[in-house]
């Protein structure tokens, strides 16, 4: 049963975050052992690279003579979502564990307290395989497997908006929400990311806003949302996808910005395909058939203009961090560089949708 701990008092605080400190492990051996009531000796410890966000580290926990394969994830308080909490991913993955169709890691443990190892943390079992980028055209020997990951991609997307999430605890999110008002809910979250409205918009960005503001839709039904779906944020093994991760951004809201997400030109660099693999028309049809629902096209594209929002309304917050002194990741600051040519996609795809 996965739970949220607090290490005793007597356990002296990390008062920074330094993912690379040697005493990391020992203080996760400490937690793991006032959780599991046993001694437990942590090794084989790997950070794995890539994110601006939550810190992934690989490792082994030996406990009652058993080898447990695990993955510690914690929230780096300079990160680009920061502050964190762990319960949006705790509490999805622990509603979605059983979910027919949607392969997702184990939840064992999260923690808020931030004197045990210096951020938020959360710890879940580990699942075997990798995670592609974005599909680039692939020689012809990994089309089988393009064609085996692209329709398992659809199909996920599909058995996770198809989950009825209203008896379950994640209907605590749903206060204050309403089909009428999620879209325009999410732009004020994503101009808030931005900084607005204690930092004037671009005036591009400020346009959108209000572009976005008064020609949401009204949604037809309200899911679950992934909120970062797309690919780089599954693994696969054996043309298989075996986890959906990184559900830091999840909350309820229209299926159709995750459709708009994980279509964006930015996550399939020289394709047409949705994110390299599959193609649209293949990916709609694949999801209208799992998930039970219809896509329409002008809700469709009102959110790749949104998604377009949400992408810049990120890089212009990361490069804000890094001005303001709470960020210290260069790559952050080298994200402003990505800002102009954002904008003028969304400009794009306003015009598109019309």
């Amino acid at each position: 049963m996965p739970t949220a701990m607090t290490l005793p008092a007597e356990s002296a605080p990390l008062h920074t975050f330094d993912p690379a400190s040697d005493e990391l492990p020992l203080r996760l051996e400490t937690f793991l052992g006032a959780a599991w009531n046993a001694p437990v000796s942590v090794s084989a410890w790997r950070r794995f690279p890539g994110g601006m966000s939550w810190v992934t580290i690989g490792f082994t926990a030996m406990v009652r003579g058993e080898a447990r394969e695990l993955i510690l994830r914690l929230g780096d308080p300079a990160g680009l979502f920061a502050p964190y909490r762990t319960e949006p991913e705790y509490l999805a993955l622990t509603t979605l564990a059983d979910v027919p169709g949607l392969p997702i890691p184990r939840m064992l443990l999260r923690c808020d307290d931030t004197t045990i190892l210096g951020a938020p943390f959360v710890i879940t079992q580990r699942v075997a395989g990798d995670a592609p980028t974005p599909w680039n055209g692939a020689a012809s020997r990994e089309e089988g497997e393009r064609i085996a990951l692209g329709n398992a991609f659809s199909d996920v997307l599909g058995a996770l908006h198809a989950f009825d999430w209203r008896p379950t605890p994640l209907a605590a999110w749903a206060e204050g929400l309403t089909l009428e008002n999620t879209a325009r809910r999410e732009t004020r979250r994503w101009a808030e990311e931005a900084g607005y409205p204690g930092a004037p918009l671009p005036p591009t960005l400020h346009h959108a806003m209000r572009w976005l503001e008064a020609n949401a839709p009204i949604a037809e039904r309200i899911v679950v949302v992934h909120g970062d779906y797309r690919v780089g944020n599954f693994l696969r093994q054996d043309g298989r996808i075996t986890a959906i991760l990184d559900w830091e951004l999840v909350h309820l809201g229209d299926p159709h910005e995750d459709l708009a997400w994980a279509g964006l030109r930015a996550f399939s660099p020289g394709s047409t395909r949705v994110g390299g693999l599959v193609d649209r028309e293949v990916f709609h049809a694949r999801y209208r058939t799992r998930s039970g629902f219809s896509i329409d096209p002008r809700k469709l594209r009102y959110y790749e203009v949104l998604m377009q929002f949400k992408s810049a309304s990120m890089l212009l917050g990361a490069t804000r961090r890094v001005q303001e002194g709470r960020a210290r990741d260069v790559r952050m600051a080298a994200m402003g560089f990505q800002l102009a040519p954002t904008l003028m996609e969304m400009l794009r795809l306003m015009e598109t949708a019309g």
